[in-house]
């Protein structure tokens, strides 16, 4: 694993440990730029023929160059799209106390300890078993960043800052419930007593659980068939938010 000099010295600079693991959005699929040279050549060498063709009108010839420059130019328009600019200059380094993010003209870095919000979606899909990850930080400064599916193993990099960033809060907010405050996570809120959305509370006991699942945020209650639910893009810190839940829950119950 290679780290460059001045990213290495701007890790040290905010103590970030020791480096984890370095995501090239442009290591996705390797070959995506040897396709798009195969297809998109071909592509620009008709191009001229093709307009000369429809200028002077020569009937089949110019249907055909026309499908051809087109068939061409859209393929390698799809992988350029797809495969390569979505990741046009960024690269991400994570460490063992934060992760450094690069951008085109623009280097920021995330210390946990810095971090005060983190929203996390994963939605599968379609049938299969692939599931689209995407996550935003944002530091207490407000800087924000936005890690998505274009960084290969991008699930790594979710759970690494979930599990960081929960380990950091999830103290803080155990000790404002316990001394009678309230904790909100975007639609919901928590106390010692009860879990509340959007006006509506529900008392410890009628909760037999909260759920991260599919993209989704489940409060299963005792009392109802339907719960209470939300996008997990829509609760900050989710998994601080179900650990913080079990917490009060089984509180309560004793």
């Amino acid at each position: 694993m290679t780290v460059p000099s001045p990213i290495d010295a701007l890790a040290k600079e905010e103590r970030l440990g020791e480096p984890y693991t370095v995501h090239d959005p442009h290591t996705v699929n390797p070959k995506s730029r040897t396709w798009l040279v195969v297809l998109g050549l071909p592509g620009l060498l008709l191009l001229p023929f093709a307009v000369r063709f429809v200028l002077q009108g020569f009937g089949w010839a110019t249907v055909l160059s026309v499908l051809l420059c087109a068939a061409y130019l859209g393929a390698a328009g799809r992988i350029l799209m797809r495969d390569v600019l979505p990741g046009y200059g960024r690269m991400l380094y994570l460490y063992e106390n934060g992760l450094i993010l690069v951008e085109v003209r623009n280097v920021a870095t995330f210390p946990w300890d810095a971090v005060r919000e983190i929203r996390v979606s994963g939605v599968r899909m379609g049938s299969t078993d692939v599931v689209s990850w995407r996550c935003w930080l944002v530091r207490e400064d407000g800087t924000e960043a936005v890690i998505g599916p274009e960084f290969p193993g991008v699930q790594e990099v979710v759970e690494t800052v979930s599990s960081k960033v929960t380990e950091r809060l999830l103290p803080k907010y155990i000790s404002r419930i316990d001394t009678g405050g309230t904790v909100r996570f975007g639609p919901f809120s928590i106390s010692r007593d009860h879990v509340a959305k959007d006006g509506e509370e529900v008392a410890w006991p009628n909760v037999t659980g909260v759920e991260i699942s599919n993209g989704m945020v489940y409060v299963n209650r005792r009392d109802r068939t339907s719960g209470m639910t939300a996008t997990a893009g829509e609760v900050p810190n989710a998994v601080a938010f179900g650990e913080l839940a079990r917490y009060a829950r089984e509180g309560r119950s004793k």
